[in-house]
């Protein structure tokens, strides 16, 4: 991540690493799952999933690659090549690097490919090294405090490491295997806290070595044919070469390096090759893949890992084992006990608080959001990063503004929102869908499941809990979210079949959509009620003249701490709730048509009475949207700003829920002339009275009892009774823990894209199964 001219940029390779895969994830099936696993005794079995989620394996006979007087002791295995970026399907499927140690100290490299069609597995011999220990078997000489070590070193980590991809100031590269041999002094089973403990780590880089023909073979010719010259065959590792010309695989090993703990585990980071190494004592170690050198913490105008910024993990007490969160910003490490501890990471700088500075502040802001677009990128879980970031911001921030600092980024609120600012901007993802809305671009796509993580993450920063109230920028992302998950419900349920050949027309399709189309119809009447309040408000407080403020009209909506006003403003909103109204409209028309005494005529009445219930109909809605979107792209066009400035306002008024400037005259009218006309279609005091405490939009005393005593299904929007529940670790919702029958499946249907809806929330954060009955809390 480089600093140029001002702004951060992150530079990442979107490589992708090669190896053989299970022929069923091809068809259309990514969740088919497939491994590799070698015994003691050398056979290699690869288990893998078929079409119907079975397991079938099938193992090596003949090709065993230990004896019985040669047990292996560790193996491992890395892909050997990774993707070209025009490289075919059936160019990318590549064969595996195997590394062996035995326990006669031998270490061995292999070639490993796998033929699913015909069951069998190839093995190809590359290298042996025999006697394979570091290259000084004892420490003497090393230093003195070592000198009671007399235990000979033991092999405790063999780790093969990738090739690493090009990018703009990094050459790629090769496959590096590591061993790790611990020493430990005798008393160690006694006293392994207090043991004299050290590893001697050893690397190897895989090169391939081809010969070149001797130049004067360049002078002859054949029936005077002008002799050209012998090209050097390319020297990337894993091409084929001619048979006339054979490669040998060169190990080029590095000097040992002696580390004075005993290593536990390696992490390689995916996003520069750099290695976070976990020891005994709790300490967690970055390192460079290349030259092995620890990174120090000099972020400044370039950040290559969270480590470099004072982010750290404090040494803990001596623990067996440990393992880092996905993006490596929290460890769990098991202590003599085998009990387990949870260590976020903290921070701590080489200079004083008073010395720390904005600038310095800033490094560690874009060190957070190089850390989440990595997640984002590798659709890996940002739970640690959000942690990680709360934690820093609530304690090391709170502190500082504590201590009167200048209300920058040393004011909590405004770190987040600078974080949620660069983030949106690093990402690449959408914001402004104003003016060409292209709207699949918010559904199942690319830019849509990132939106989707953005809004996330922007969710979870402020949330603390069901008993206290979430930022009015955190309110609106999570409603947002609530929004999408229902489109795309409804989207999975929508069919050009005719109705007796479509999942509507199955009854339990139309009782799923019951509670979803309750709370889309419960929604529009907020927002609508909430519409007139603002408006009402307004009137109010003019100054005589009939002039409006903005800062007032701001500061109101902030007070209230509702998004009914921004969720018709931000653009993705606006078009999330456009897109639910086709849905609704259609589901309506079918409840007419539908008025037997079959289950499924039933099922459609049960529906249509809801509709009948709604105090504000999908035809108002989709008026008032239309009117709005035409006044809103009339003001940006009348302001004549860039397409980039009018994706920077879009992308403010999301992450600072304000309204802006520019959109102040299209509020005015909204608030005034389209209000008015609306209250004379509409029955006010009832709508000013409804409930909507399931929505889960207000917290007022009564409105929190009814959440209590009725907890809401966060997916199907139905009240949950009794039953078992699963809750999302983030936000808190609930959701029925329902097995995995056909019933599922139709209410899951529209959000298979979100990587299986029914395994995580809409905050994209997986399920955990609760006790039978417990509460809900904003679901």
């Amino acid at each position: 991540m480089l600093k140029i001219k001002d702004q951060w940029n992150f530079i990442a390779s979107q490589q992708r690493l090669l190896g053989p895969r299970n022929p069923y994830q091809q068809n259309n099936n990514p969740q088919k799952a497939a491994m590799v696993a070698i015994t003691k005794s050398g056979t290699i079995r690869v288990l893998y999933q078929v079409q119907d989620n079975r397991w079938q394996d099938f193992k090596s006979e003949s090709e065993n690659i230990a004896s019985p007087s040669e047990l292996l002791t560790h193996a491992t295995m890395c892909p050997e090549k990774i993707a070209e970026a025009k490289s075919s399907e059936k160019e990318q499927e590549s064969p595996l690097l195997l590394a062996t140690y035995n326990s006669e100290k031998e270490l061995r490299v292999y070639r490993l490919s796998l033929d699913f069609e015909h069951q069998s597995i190839g093995l190809q011999h590359l290298k042996v090294l025999n006697h394979c220990t570091p290259l000084g078997e004892n420490l003497d000489g090393a230093s003195a405090q070592y000198d009671s070590v007399q235990s000979p070193s033991q092999l405790s980590l063999l780790e093969f490491l990738p090739p690493g991809p090009r990018s703009a100031n990094i050459e790629p590269t090769h496959p590096t295997l590591l061993a790790s041999f611990s020493y430990v002094a005798d008393h160690f089973q006694h006293s392994p806290a207090h043991a004299v403990q050290a590893t001697v780590l050893c690397k190897w880089e895989l090169q391939i070595a081809t010969p070149k023909l001797h130049t004067s073979f360049n002078s002859l010719s054949s029936k005077k044919i002008s002799p050209s010259p012998v090209t050097e065959l390319p020297l990337e590792f894993g091409l084929s070469l001619t048979s006339y010309l054979k490669s040998e695989i060169l190990m080029k090993r590095s000097n040992d390096i002696l580390l004075p703990r005993a290593l536990l585990s390696i992490q390689q980071l995916s996003f520069k090759p750099v290695l976070a190494m976990m020891y005994c004592d709790g300490l967690v170690e970055y390192r460079e893949t290349t030259n092995m050198n620890v990174i120090p913490r000099d972020g400044k105008d370039q950040i290559s890992s969270i480590a470099q910024v004072g982010l750290y993990f404090p040494e803990s007490r001596f623990c067996l084992h440990t393992a880092l969160s996905p993006n490596t910003c929290a460890a769990v490490s098991l202590d003599e006990q085998h009990l387990a501890s949870l260590s976020p990471m903290q921070f701590q700088d080489e200079h004083t608080s008073d010395q720390i500075d904005e600038a310095r502040l800033e490094v560690i802001l874009e060190a957070f959001v190089m850390q989440s677009t990595v997640a984002s990128q590798n659709t890996l879980n940002n739970e640690d990063i959000v942690a990680a970031l709360q934690d820093f911001s609530n304690q090391y921030l709170h502190r500082q503004a504590q201590a009167k600092h200048p209300r920058t980024l040393f004011n909590p609120d405004t770190f987040k929102s600078n974080f949620l600012s660069e983030l949106y901007r690093m990402t690449g993802v959408r914001v402004d869908y104003s003016i060409d809305p292209q709207l699949q671009q918010l559904l199942p796509s690319h830019q849509g499941l990132t939106l989707q993580r953005c809004l996330s993450i922007q969710a979870a920063l402020t949330y603390a809990g069901g008993n206290h109230r979430p930022s009015l920028s955190a309110t609106l992302a999570w409603t947002i979210l609530n929004i999408r998950s229902v489109v795309m419900m409804f989207m999975g349920t929508i069919s050009r079949k005719p109705i007796a050949e479509s999942e509507l027309g199955k009854p339990e399709t139309v009782h799923v959509l019951i509670g979803l189309v309750s709370w889309s119809m419960t929604l529009i009447s907020y927002i609508v009620d909430e519409l007139f309040v603002l408006g009402d408000f307004l009137e109010d407080h003019n100054d005589g003249g009939g002039i409006i403020s903005l800062d007032l009209l701001n500061a109101r909506i902030l007070e209230t701490n509702s998004p009914a006003l921004l969720l018709l403003l931000v653009s993705s909103s606006r078009n999330f709730l456009k897109l639910k109204c086709n849905p609704l409209k259609a589901f309506m028309g079918t409840c007419k048509s539908q008025q037997s005494q079959t289950p499924l005529g039933l099922a459609y009445q049960e529906l249509g009475a809801v509709f009948q219930k709604s105090l504000v109909s999908v035809s108002q809605l989709e008026r008032l949207l239309s009117q709005l979107e035409n006044s809103i792209k009339s003001a940006y066009q009348a302001s004549g700003i860039s397409e980039t400035e009018r994706s920077n306002v879009e992308k403010n008024m999301l992450v600072k829920a304000e309204i802006p400037d520019i959109l102040f005259e299209p509020v005015k009218d909204l608030l005034t002339k389209t209000a008015a006309s609306l209250k004379e279609e509409v029955d006010v005091a009832e709508l000013y009275f409804a409930n909507v405490a399931s929505l889960g939009l207000t917290n007022d005393n009564t409105s929190k009892r009814w959440r209590k005593k009725h907890p809401l299904d966060a997916m199907r929007k139905i009240e949950l009774k009794g039953v078992q529940t699963r809750r999302c670790t983030r936000c808190g919702a609930v959701m029925e823990d329902l097995l995995p029958t056909r019933m599922e499946r139709i209410m899951l249907m529209g959000l298979d894209t979100n990587g299986g809806m029914g395994r995580v929330c809409d905050a994209l954060i997986f399920w955990w199964v609760w006790a039978c009955g417990d509460e809900g809390s904003r679901g």
